[in-house]
């Protein structure tokens, strides 16, 4: 799996658990915390927002994320067809 944070880092990850812990070790600040508490500081802040995101699971925490406009898809031929363009 693929993602693109909202400030354009990519995360890869085999399942959605090792996703947040990839996002968790970027986030400067909150490495030193547990992929749970991470994922409800993180809907803490959300939830300041007006944004609600379930820490039920990482599955539902990714889902979440991605309806809030924090992650998106990257798909395998996304990289390389914006890699092959020219502005020329």
């Amino acid at each position: 799996m693929r993602y693109r944070t909202n400030e354009g880092l990519l995360i890869e990850g085999e399942t959605s658990a090792e996703i947040i812990r990839r996002l968790r070790e970027a986030s400067w600040s909150e490495q030193n915390l547990s992929d749970h508490v991470y994922m409800e500081a993180v809907a803490d802040r959300m939830y300041q927002e007006g944004i609600h995101v379930s820490t039920f699971s990482p599955d539902i925490f990714i889902a979440g994320l991605l309806g809030a406009g924090l992650l998106t898809r990257e798909t395998e031929g996304s990289q390389s067809n914006a890699a092959g363009q020219s502005d020329h």
